[in-house]
């Protein structure tokens, strides 16, 4: 059994009674509206995206029973989206999060996809420092729409629909991509706007796997490369990536999430599955 199987069948192992991963007791502050979200990345939610990032077998029966347990948990039927109740109302990292998941994982998105994309299609905005055009009900939300939209949500939902078939984007969810491609675009992948010899987020250089919440710029290399974007813009972040490569030809984990289900491996050591999204990029561009 090659590593990443033995890390998958190790993460189902995990699991409780209820084929689900770790839980909060009702007696937990955050219960019930965080159940399957918290603790941070061994509830069931980050449980699932560590198995689509380890590129677990898409009809693994297994997954079926948490991922509609998930999605039914945190979906808000009034607005059509994954919410956390009143909570950074909306979340469009967890709404492109959960776009993956259901992409990944099913055939066909369910209908809770279409509607979540139909209302960011509507609503997401791409602030560069300040309000490009008029707040609307959700700029309260500052951590997400603030005067530079949160990056990582914009991020995330281009991620979910890089893994929605292209027979399935409409024009106004393919409007959404663009509106996504040239905001990261305009950052040259992960750096700033205004000054473009800075890392716009701590950390975002660095190296790291899986990818949850906060990941890093290869992560956005690796969906530019899914959706064949090329532009000159690429070109500082690619040479930034190149620049990590070692001698043996492998890449690094820089950063490492804790608390997970099982451990991908050690800081500053030769990392497989950072190696092989690297190598995907670099051959894709040809470096």
């Amino acid at each position: 059994m090659d590593r990443r199987q033995e890390l998958i069948e190790r993460i189902f192992a995990a699991r409780n009674e209820n084929g689900l991963w770790k839980t909060i007791p009702d007696s937990h502050n955050s219960y019930p509206i965080y159940l399957h979200y918290v603790p941070n990345y061994k509830a069931s939610l980050w449980t699932l995206l560590l198995l689509a990032e380890l590129q677990c077998n898409r009809e693994d029966d297994r997954i079926k029973l948490p991922l509609e347990e998930v999605k039914n948990h945190l979906f808000d039927h009034e607005y059509g989206i994954y919410t956390l109740k009143e909570d950074h109302f909306p979340i469009p990292c967890l709404n492109g999060n959960l776009l993956y998941l259901d992409c990944y994982f099913n055939t066909k998105p369910d209908e809770r996809s279409y509607r979540l994309l139909e209302f960011f299609c509507k609503n997401q905005r791409f602030d560069d420092g300040k309000y490009e055009e008029p707040k609307n009900q959700f700029c309260k939300n500052t951590s997400c729409y603030g005067k530079h939209t949160c990056y990582w949500g914009v991020i995330k939902l281009l991620k979910g629909i890089s893994f929605l078939p292209l027979q399935q984007r409409n024009e106004q969810v393919m409007k959404l991509r663009e509106k996504c491609i040239d905001f990261i675009l305009k950052h040259h992948i992960c750096y700033s706007s205004r000054r473009p010899e800075r890392i716009m987020i701590q950390k975002l250089d660095l190296l790291t796997f899986p990818n949850f919440y906060k990941g890093d710029f290869l992560e956005i290399l690796w969906i530019l490369k899914r959706e064949g974007i090329t532009s000159e813009k690429l070109i500082p972040a690619l040479e930034l990536l190149k620049s990590k490569q070692r001698p043996d030809g492998k890449w690094e984990l820089e950063r490492k999430m804790n608390n997970m289900t099982v451990s991908i491996g050690a800081v500053d050591q030769p990392n497989q599955f950072v190696t092989e999204r690297a190598n995907e990029v670099i051959n894709y561009y040809n470096l």
